[in-house]
């Protein structure tokens, strides 16, 4: 997989490599010895495999690629395929989804769990953060809270949601920015509408100005040049190479004038810059003198974007496929002998916290439930990794990867392929090895259930019987004999605020009355694509406890007049803090629908449930208008045993 990326190793590091020749560390035991070595943990945003040049990316990337010439690279080092179960992964060596972080971005990483900083701080480290955190919101200061008014001034409804900080998880010194997107020059996020988050510490700093990279980097360079001799933690993420595209006029200027197309200037400006600010760090450390006794990890939280180049691998970010969950990872530590050239192990971000502890002799809490295993003995020796297999879960897909095999399953089917022959996921082998893929569903069932995961393309574990009473919900939809088989009607009816996690179930009860068109609808939590509103159930997603794709639009069992209660899945939709409830009608055959809601609820995995419609006080219907395919639409409260409406 290396390809074109064996270079010259510059002065820097043939000078590291003479010192490490001289003062080797041949165990977890002699890190533990002697002077505990310092950590700096570079993690690039959307970085592609194929970006690198050092993996035949057509943007030089110079420093970058001498510490993968000079380091250990990690050839199967997975990430997740966005970037807040990324940074999760790291920070707490457990699973995503079991930290509420995952599967897609966002989420509040909770107060009770261990971060690799507050390991190391506890054993005597200055730690520090500089970069995008994503883990949690900005905390509630008297400062942000008059940025967040002025800035949605013109939304008075729009309230701000407050995190516990990231200093509250062991960094003792934090410049960072919360959440994604942010504008490179004014640090806003929302389309440059929303208050700016720029943070020291606690201190919300909006009037610092240059380039975000600039200003981690700066800040990262100064905690380092004050060690004083103290170890540090120093974890770097960067915001290069996210959108918004935007890069300095010095940055385009170095770019060569052969790429002539805009986007792609921009985006190789910004690589060019990533690469510039990683040197300036490395530059930092040998200035001081801490060079050889430093861990530098660089990794990148998931692949790239259309933009950016994640050859030879297939997808990208938001896929499963390697081409979005293998991330470009090299750690290298001079005085601890990590120097080239490459371990092909399976590993990921999961288990970079207890690897760094124990290559540190940094204890870690026994009570500490991870899913990362230590793989330092590995790395050091080249042998057999420890970790068995990685899993992941986003919308109708499932994934699982061994050393060997990798199987992507659906509501519908399962994929299998042999990493070892087809790296690019090329050809499925499932049906030439059947066994195989017995024994990974097994172990992805495992997962699952360790998780506690409601997988939306699976049928959930539990069901329920219906029970309405009181008002329900009624909404009736006439379909034209114009409708096409395609047409859609979405009609929200009620909204959910709260948090959402990828352990919560959708439960509903509902009927059609006689007379209705008796398939052909279905209820659904909304999502935005593209600034518009879909069903967030969609083909292979939203199964039912009868393995039903909501999206097909199920029959009520039992036939009109019969209440049915159904329950699906919400991890495709989590972690998420606002659910929008809706029922979607299917055009194609003409006919009117008349359908009954109620009892509409989350149900979470203590047992608890959150109610979303039970009442009419939780409608929040708007008139929609009609059209050639759908009129007449209604939504009211009425009795259960009501006729219907005319």
């Amino acid at each position: 997989m290396r390809g074109l990326r064996r270079l010259t190793v510059g002065l820097t590091f043939a000078i590291a490599g003479f010192a490490a020749a001289a003062h080797p560390q041949g165990s977890e035991g002699d890190a533990a010895a002697g002077p505990r070595p310092n950590v700096v943990y570079i993690l690039a945003d959307d970085v592609g495999w194929g970006d690198l040049s050092c993996h035949g990316g057509s943007v030089p990337t110079p420093a970058i690629d001498q510490l993968f010439d000079a380091g250990i690279e990690l050839t199967a080092c997975m990430s997740w395929c966005v970037c807040s179960p990324t940074r999760a992964m790291l920070l707490t060596g457990r699973h995503p989804i079991r930290v509420s972080t995952g599967p897609r971005v966002g989420g509040e990483l909770p107060a009770d769990e261990t971060t690799i900083a507050e390991v190391f701080r506890d054993a005597g480290y200055r730690t520090g953060i500089f970069g995008k955190w994503h883990n949690g919101d900005e905390p509630d200061t008297p400062a942000y809270r008059a940025a967040f008014a002025e800035a949605w001034k013109n939304f008075p409804r729009k309230k701000p949601r407050f995190g516990l900080g990231v200093n509250a998880h062991g960094f003792d010194e934090a410049w960072v920015y919360y959440g994604g997107g942010g504008d490179f020059f004014t640090r806003r996020n929302l389309r440059d509408i929303g208050p700016v988050t720029w943070w020291h510490n606690r201190e919300l700093r909006p009037d610092d100005t240059g380039y975000t990279e600039d200003l981690i980097v700066d800040r990262a360079c100064e905690f380092i040049r004050a060690s004083d001799g103290k170890p540090f933690f120093c974890y770097v993420p960067f915001h290069l190479v996210h959108e918004p595209l935007q890069a300095k006029e010095e940055d385009m200027a170095a770019v060569d004038p052969a790429i002539t197309d805009p986007t792609k200037r921009a985006y190789a400006a910004m690589l060019h810059a990533m690469d510039k600010n990683v040197a300036r760090l490395l530059a930092t450390l040998n200035e001081t003198g801490l060079r050889d006794d430093t861990i530098v990890v660089f990794t990148s939280d998931n692949g790239a974007t259309p933009r950016g180049n994640n050859h030879p691998l297939r997808g990208g970010k938001h896929s499963l496929y390697d081409g979005g969950v293998r991330a470009a990872t090299v750690i290298h530590w001079p005085a601890g002998g990590l120097q080239g050239p490459e371990w092909n192990g399976l590993c990921s971000s999961l288990d970079m916290l207890p690897t760094l502890a124990s290559l540190a002799g940094v204890p870690v809490p026994g009570d500490l439930k991870l899913d990362g295993k230590d793989v330092s003995t590995s790395l050091r020796s080249g042998g057999a990794t420890p970790v068995e297999s990685m899993y992941w879960v986003w919308h109708g897909t499932d994934a699982i990867r061994t050393q060997r095999w990798k199987l992507h399953r659906t509501a519908t089917r399962v994929d299998l392929y042999d990493m070892d022959t087809d790296p690019a996921e090329s050809t499925n082998v499932a049906a030439a090895h059947t066994d195989v893929v017995a024994d990974l569903t097994a172990r992805m069932d495992a997962w699952a259930t360790s998780l506690a995961v409601a997988l939306t393309h699976k049928p959930p574990r539990l069901d329920g019987e219906a029970a309405p009473a009181g008002d329900v919900l009624e909404i009736t939809v006439t379909v034209t004999p114009e409708s096409k088989p395609g047409d859609l009607l979405v009609v929200p009816f009620a909204t959910f605020e709260g948090d959402i996690f990828a352990t919560d179930l959708l439960a509903v009860d509902v009927t059609t009355m006689p007379g209705s068109l008796v398939s052909g609808f279905f209820i659904s939590p909304l999502e935005y694509v593209r600034d518009t509103v879909h069903p967030a159930f969609r083909k292979g997603d939203g199964i039912d406890q009868f393995g039903r794709e909501q999206a097909a639009g199920p029959a009520i069992r039992g036939g009109p007049g019969t209440w049915e209660h159904r329950i699906a899945g919400l991890s495709s939709l989590a972690p998420n803090i606002q659910l929008g409830l809706a029922a979607a009608f299917r055009g194609g055959k003409p006919g009117t629908f008349t359908i009954r809601i109620d009892n509409v609820s989350i149900r979470h995995l203590d047992g608890s449930t959150s109610p979303i419609w039970t009442d009419a006080s939780h409608t929040q219907a708007r008139p929609i208008r009609d059209t050639a395919a759908f009129t007449d639409v209604k939504v009211r409260t009425v009795s259960p045993h009501a006729p219907r409406s005319r």
